[in-house]
């Protein structure tokens, strides 16, 4: 069952009011009534089956039943992208949130095809909202602003991650070796745009001797390699 977010939900909840968004959605779109028990979930880790107890025009009022462990995945995976054409970004950023991904990176580099507009941030949450209701993923991944690549290859590093490449110039190191090398640690995985990264970009990673790794034998398009690389990293978790 679809859960429904508020982020205000932490273990001290017992009585929550909803209003706005999300009671809409709650009342007007699944057309829940008085008696009936949804599911809360915080996108900070928390997640509760609760029960409507009052409706009205404006908004519902919930008692919480109970709540429900939910895991995520250790060590943490993080994914910095490239803004893509075609909104085929929106779709990166909602399957990687379905897998559990901790946290996103988009950036522009040499070769991508648009640039930030105000809100592509805010869109970006709101479609990984949308994820972690419809998937039941309790865990909001943090979207940080679009930025430059060599600023983020930075961020990235200051906040403890180990950088890899996705690269069609690798021919002999897998994701899991890169995974087996980690050792434990976290890793951000680097997509690049639909014409891969520039020369001059490779030569970036090869000074900061960052790990490269290919995916098949086919070059794939950057949301199916990004999909296709944390599918597989998960997989050596389990």
């Amino acid at each position: 069952m679809p859960s429904f977010y508020y982020p205000q939900l932490d273990e001290k909840s017992k009585i929550v009011s909803i209003e706005d968004t999300e009671f809409k959605h709650i009342a007007k779109v699944f057309r829940h009534k008085t008696g009936d028990v949804i599911n809360l979930n915080s996108g900070k880790g928390f997640y509760a089956s609760a029960e409507i107890i009052e409706l009205d025009k404006n908004k519902l009022v919930c008692q919480i039943k109970a709540f429900v462990p939910k895991e995520k995945y250790e060590p943490a995976i993080a994914v910095a992208f490239s803004l893509l054409r075609n909104k085929n970004d929106f779709l990166l950023v909602e399957k990687l949130t379905e897998l559990g991904v901790a946290e996103l990176f988009p950036f522009e580099s040499d070769y991508s095809v648009r640039k930030a507009s105000k809100n592509t941030k805010e869109k970006f949450v709101t479609t990984a909202i949308g994820a972690i209701k419809q998937c039941d993923n309790a865990y909001l991944p943090i979207v940080n602003d679009s930025i430059r690549l060599s600023q983020v290859i930075e961020n990235v590093i200051t906040k403890g991650y180990i950088p890899v490449i996705a690269s069609e110039l690798e021919n002999d190191k897998t994701i899991i070796d890169v995974v087996n090398e980690a050792k434990g640690k976290a890793i951000c995985i680097f997509i690049g745009p639909e014409g891969g990264f520039s020369k001059g970009e490779f030569d970036l990673f090869k000074q900061k001797e960052f790990i490269q790794f290919k995916l098949g034998i086919n070059i794939l398009r950057a949301e199916t390699a990004a999909i296709c690389a944390v599918s597989q990293v998960i997989s050596s978790y389990l």
